[in-house]
């Protein structure tokens, strides 16, 4: 494959390992494995990684990783050759390995299909029909499981109706003319010939939804009417013959559809510690390269602040002994609540840090990468007024953001609990060997912005809540849940949780409007774990986008409380009306009939925005005149 310019946001997010990415020239690749990263273009792997380490303890710690790492950015040798030492670049020529992805390719003359490595770098083909070198084009389609596997689509196989066919003749991809897959036809010399239609079907079983047979492996065994399941092929590992077990039905899907990829993230706001001269000395550490693989080289504690006062500038040695100790032990992990560790093993791991998160935006805080400033606390609730169902604001004028890719899923969005064993499950599709002592890290990277948190008054919230009325028409929302099986966090699944959802979807069309920043670029982040009813909106971007400061404008009371009843007034009518609160109220719609009177007209934000996939909104609960919060 030729070289691909990539962020380094992308390959935590959108394109990371096992992910297709479309070249400008329109050639597919895939990303390959964790294993080959930080490998020179002499393959031999960097010998430091501590300039591209992130300090985030509590993300490590529920991880269970020794580093998170930055994805390494490509510095080309060439520039510095011939340089004195004052500019002499390290880690130069580092490329992420890329494959190419899918290996057959089809003559664009005579539409005869070839098939090639994954190593080639070039779509230059002999045809073998034509007898001349074509510049190939790729299929299409690929093959993908819901376990994370993905192949190419069998063309061979499913021409001749037998996955265990042993004909080798030439094959062609025809186009009889249509847009549909009816007219796509698959030919082999040996005169048999097969329209792809049905390919990418996925017909339910009434048993188990997840279980679905695909129509591909229903019908591509004409002749034994065997079941045709997954081989799979885990090609990102590097070869085109690594496979492994796997029993799921598999279905074609265009290589550039969005479900041949969903990454799964765990992210995390930094939060300052009780110290704020540790706090410094870890800032410190981290700016100059100082990282736990380095100080894990020495035993003592005397060598180790001796290295870090080699590395740091002359104000390090101002600090005292102890502090520079503690946030050595700190960075190294040594401070691990091993009680705290033991609990989110069977917890959900970001509740963990979510709980946290919430006890320190809820206070007043000036740290380096985190200040809070409060900004409006309310003292009464006054039923006419509605700011006061507001319990406090907060203007979050700084905020560092970590972002970790943890796994990644086909087909659907992985909705299941980021426990520990999904973790695990994920850090196997990422590595090819993830026992490995050099593989206990993860890809990560940091970003700053701004954002405005805000908490609603529980004891209101749950009065309202345990209303009959209330509890009567969530009662359709659950019954929805119930009968199509979704996999979600079962505390979320209230009546207060989907207000606050709703509430916040709204808040931040309306903040598009005035702050400065586009839809997009804001995101909400939830806390509505036991008595917490919050919620932080917020922008983190990598590049000055994140921090104009034009949110932390509209954080102030005489900003804010406007913007909110903006929202709520515009919330009360969707231009999809009545449709969108009747169908809402009945039957529910969305994906699954999750959401009640919310649609792309009124409540859905874009995919970035939203922590659970625009699923649990409803605006009848804000608005409606007898069951709605703001009546």
């Amino acid at each position: 494959m030729k070289d691909l310019p990539l962020r380094r946001g992308q390959l935590v997010t959108t394109f990371g390992p096992g992910a297709l990415v479309i070249s400008p020239e329109g050639e597919s690749a895939m990303i390959g494995a964790l294993d080959k990263w930080y490998y020179d273009k002499n393959e031999r792997r960097i010998d430091s990684l501590d300039e591209f380490d992130i300090h985030e303890p509590r993300l490590k710690s529920l991880l269970k990783v020794k580093q998170l790492l930055l994805p390494p950015d490509f510095r080309p040798s060439y520039k510095y050759k011939g340089a004195g030492n004052a500019i002499t670049q390290t880690n130069t020529d580092i490329y992420i390995p890329l494959l190419r992805f899918p290996t057959w390719h089809y003559c664009p003359s005579c539409k005869t299909l070839h098939q090639t490595s994954m190593s080639s770098r070039t779509s230059w083909l002999d045809c073998k029909e034509c007898k001349k070198q074509r510049k190939m084009i790729q299929v299409p389609f690929v093959m993908v499981c819901n376990q994370g596997h993905i192949s190419d689509f069998p063309w061979r196989e499913w021409v001749h109706g037998d996955e265990n066919t042993t004909c080798n003749g030439l094959m062609k991809l025809v186009s009889t003319g249509g847009a549909t897959l009816d007219s796509l036809k698959v030919k082999c010399s040996c005169n048999k010939e097969r329209s792809l239609r049905g390919i990418m079907s996925r017909k339910s079983n009434s048993e188990m939804e997840e279980d679905r047979v695909s129509e591909l492996s229903r019908r591509l065994n004409e002749k034994t009417n065997e079941l045709y399941q997954c081989p799979g092929y885990t090609p990102w590992y590097g070869s085109e013959k690594d496979q492994e077990g796997c029993t799921s039905f598999p279905v074609a899907v265009l290589k550039n559809s969005i479900n041949v990829y969903y990454p799964n993230t765990i992210s995390a706001i930094h939060l300052p510690g009780e110290n704020k001269e540790v706090e410094d000395i870890i800032d410190m550490f981290e700016k100059n390269g100082i990282s736990s693989s380095l100080l894990s080289d020495f035993d003592k504690i005397e060598d180790k602040i001796k290295i870090a006062k080699r590395l740091c500038p002359p104000e390090f040695k101002e600090f005292n002994q102890s502090d520079i100790e503690l946030a050595i032990l700190y960075i190294e992990g040594a401070l691990e609540d091993e009680a705290e560790v033991e609990q989110v093993k069977s917890k959900r791991a970001e509740t963990e840090l979510r709980k946290k998160e919430f006890e320190t935006l809820i206070k007043e805080i000036e740290s380096k990468n985190l200040k809070v400033k409060k900004e409006w606390n309310c003292e009464q609730v006054v039923i006419e007024d509605y700011s006061t169902y507001f319990s406090l604001i907060n203007r979050v004028t700084k905020l560092k953001e970590t972002i970790a890719l943890t796994g990644f899923s086909r087909l659907s969005m992985n909705e299941d609990e980021k426990s520990q064993n999904q973790i695990i499950k994920g850090k196997k599709l990422l590595f090819k060997d993830p026992n490995l002592p050099e593989n206990s890290w993860l890809p990560a990277y940091k970003v700053y912005g701004e954002g405005i948190f805000f908490t609603l008054n529980f004891d209101n919230l749950l009065s309202w809540e345990q209303r009959e009325d209330v509890s009567n028409y969530f009662n359709r929302l659950l019954s929805r849940v119930k009968k199509r099986g979704t996999t979600v966090d079962e505390s979320f699944i209230k009546p207060r949780n989907v207000l606050l959802h709703t509430l916040a979807h709204i808040i931040i069309d309306e903040l598009a409007l005035t702050c400065g920043y586009n839809t997009a670029s804001l995101r909400e982040r939830l806390y509505y774990h036991g008595e917490q009813c919050g919620v932080l909106i917020y922008t983190s971007s990598g590049d000055v986008d994140g921090t104009f400061g034009g949110l932390v404008r509209m954080g102030k009371k005489e900003n804010f409380f406007p913007v909110v009843e903006k929202a709520i007034d515009k919330a009360r009518w969707c231009s999809s009306d009545p449709v969108c609160s009747e169908i809402g109220k009945s039957y529910g719609q969305g994906v699954n009939n999750l959401n009640g009177a919310a649609c792309h007209s009124c409540s859905y934000l874009p995919e970035t925005s939203c922590e659970i996939g625009n699923l649990f909104l409803d605006r009848t609960l804000l608005i409606d005149p007898k069951i709605g919060f703001f009546q």
